[in-house]
C-alpha cells in the first residue's frame, strides 16, 4: 500500500506538486516575526522574505515537490544575501537560512519552522498561548511546535559550528511527529543535511507523562516525563534531559 502511495505521488504533474507550496508561511527568527510569501510556476518559485514586517527581500529558486531551494537577494543590487533550504510537509517548511556576515566572512545559520497561514500580517499570528483541546487525556499546554537545538562551535584557528535542531510538533487533533536537521558551517563552507522525520503517530498525556502510539503500533508507550518552566517545555527520558522552546 505504501509503494502504491509513492507511485501515485510520482504520477502527479510537477505543476500540481508545486501549487501546493503557494501561500503565506510564518515563523519566529531571533524573536522577530518572519514571513515567506511563495508563488510557483512549474518547479520555479518566486516571492518575498519579510522580517519584522519591515524588511522585504525578493527570493527565487526551485521546488521539486518536497525540497525547496531559494536565494534571497538585495532588491537594489541583486546580490545574494542568504540561501534557504527547506523541506515541505503538512503545510510546513522546515527551513535553514545561511547568510554570510560581510564584516568577517563567517556564515550565520538560522533554523526555523514556517507554518502556512492565511494572508495576514505576521504580528496577528505570533502568540505563545496553547491551542485548546477537548480531550481530557491531552494536556493542552503541550499542543504546539517545540524546538530543541544543540550547537557546537570550534575553538581552533578556523571558525566552524555544528547545529542539530529537533522539531516536535504536537497537534490538538492527537497527532504527533518529530523531525531532526543537521547544519554545519565555517568561514568558507557550509553543510545542510535535509530534515529527517524520526517518528509520527498519536499522543496522550497522564500526570506529567507523555505517551506516544507510533504509526503502525497498537499500544501507547511512555516517551518522556515532562514539566513546564515558562516559557520552556522540559522533558526527561532515557536519552536525557531536553529543554524545548515554543515556536
Amino acid at each position: 500500500m505504501r509503494a502504491l502511495s509513492i507511485l501515485c505521488l510520482f504520477a502527479l504533474p510537477l505543476s500540481v506538486l508545486a501549487a501546493e507550496l503557494d501561500g503565506h508561511y510564518h515563523a519566529t527568527l531571533d524573536g522577530q516575526p518572519a514571513e515567506l510569501i511563495l508563488h510557483s510556476q512549474g518547479q520555479q518559485v518566486t516571492g518575498e522574505y519579510v522580517e519584522n514586517q519591515r524588511l522585504r527581500l525578493p527570493l527565487s529558486g526551485q521546488f521539486d515537490g518536497q525540497a525547496l531551494q531559494v536565494e534571497i537577494r538585495d532588491p537594489r543590487s541583486g546580490q545574494v544575501l542568504a540561501n534557504m533550504n527547506a523541506n515541505y510537509a503538512n503545510d510546513m517548511l522546515n527551513a535553514s537560512l545561511a547568510a554570510r556576515d560581510p564584516a568577517n566572512g563567517q556564515t550565520l545559520v538560522r533554523e526555523a519552522l514556517f507554518e502556512r497561514t492565511a494572508a495576514a500580517p505576521a504580528a496577528a499570528v505570533t502568540t505563545v498561548s496553547a491551542p485548546l483541546t477537548s480531550n481530557p487525556d491531552q494536556d493542552p499546554q503541550l499542543v504546539g511546535t517545540w524546538v530543541y537545538e544543540q550547537m557546537t562551535n570550534s575553538t581552533g584557528a578556523e571558525f566552524a559550528s555544528l547545529s542539530m535542531v529537533t522539531t516536535l510538533r504536537i497537534r490538538a487533533d492527537g497527532s504527533i511527529e518529530q523531525w531532526r536537521r543537521t547544519v554545519a558551517g565555517g568561514s568558507e563552507w557550509s553543510y545542510d543535511r535535509p530534515g529527517e522525520q524520526q517518528y509520527s503517530g498519536r499522543w496522550r498525556s497522564e500526570n506529567g507523562l507523555l505517551l506516544v502510539q507510533l504509526e503502525g503500533s497498537k499500544e501507547y508507550q511512555p516517551a518522556a516525563r515532562y514539566h513546564f518552566s515558562q516559557p520552556y517545555l522540559v522533558t526527561e527520558s532515557n536519552t536525557g534531559k531536553m529543554t524545548w522552546q515554543r515556536r
